[in-house]
């Protein structure tokens, strides 16, 4: 008698499971670029094959504690738009990949390390770095994005944003669907 009434509700149960995840915005990747400056890497390039983020990077000098990034996220309805700012952080970039706060950001860093080998942490010392072929999990997508085309930038620096020169800073073309 149990088995029979519990049956309804498993089957309910997966049902909804599978309807969530279809629902689960994606995020496929277009294209991607960046401008680094030549004393910090000798080389910085990243490239969007079948959605998948490649990137490979050589440092050529030890990033120091202090390390921080900024993060943007821009929003446009349709191709004919201009871009329009919804989402901006600073946040300590040594601190993130150290994992002293659980975030979305980290959880971000954590899924490319698995596809990639990037410093856990500071200093980050001199040598090759790479990410091959990176996708952003549908369930690592924060809920305020709306569905349309994004630029999303990072930028990294010492000091303050925009007001110090950036080590790096890159942009990538994006659509939630």
């Amino acid at each position: 008698m149990f088995h029979g009434n519990l049956m309804p509700v498993v089957l309910g149960w997966m049902v909804v499971t599978v309807v969530i995840r279809q629902s689960a915005p994606r995020m496929t990747f277009k294209a991607g670029d960046c401008n680094y400056n030549r004393s910090v890497f000798s080389n910085f390039t990243i490239q969007i094959i079948k959605a998948k983020v490649m990137m490979d990077m050589i440092l050529v000098t030890t990033l120091r504690q202090g390390l921080k990034a900024h993060l943007s996220f821009e929003f446009r309805l349709s191709k004919g738009k201009p871009y329009q700012s919804v989402y901006q952080h600073d946040m300590n970039y040594c601190a993130l990949i150290k994992g002293a706060q659980e975030s979305i950001y980290r959880r971000w860093f954590t899924s490319m390390l698995k596809v990639g080998n990037f410093a856990t942490s500071c200093p980050i010392g001199r040598g090759y770095y790479y990410l091959h072929g990176w996708t952003l999990d549908s369930s690592y997508v924060p809920s305020f994005l709306y569905l349309g085309d994004y630029r999303i930038g990072g930028s990294f620096f010492y000091g303050r944003f925009k007001k110090d020169s950036p080590l790096l800073e890159c942009s990538v073309e994006a659509v939630l669907t």
